[in-house]
């Protein structure tokens, strides 16, 4: 099994909306790639300054399956249309 996280850090002036079409674009993307085994993610609670803004953790049945999603059109368009436009930094690891 290989996880995937990321923590992103939105731009300055991101609106609550432009996170709800990240969130459910996050959904529909993972309903569309079959070697993702299960997503989460959600919005910082805010329980510690200098935090991200947003954590997403996908789980893999194995290494190849992370290489397949990464390479996958669906996650690439996710990437442009819905991370892009919104994303200052990004932190990621795989375990």
């Amino acid at each position: 099994m290989v996880r995937h996280v990321v923590i992103f850090t939105w731009i300055d002036g991101v609106s609550g909306e432009q996170v709800e079409r990240f969130r459910q674009a996050a959904d529909h993307m993972a309903s569309q790639l079959r070697d993702l085994t299960v997503i989460q993610h959600g919005p910082d609670l805010h329980f510690r300054d200098g935090n991200g803004d947003y954590a997403l953790v996908a789980t893999f049945s194995d290494r190849q399956a992370w290489h397949t999603y990464q390479a996958h059109p669906v996650h690439k368009a996710f990437v442009r249309d819905f991370v892009t436009p919104i994303q200052a930094a990004r932190c990621t690891i795989q375990f």
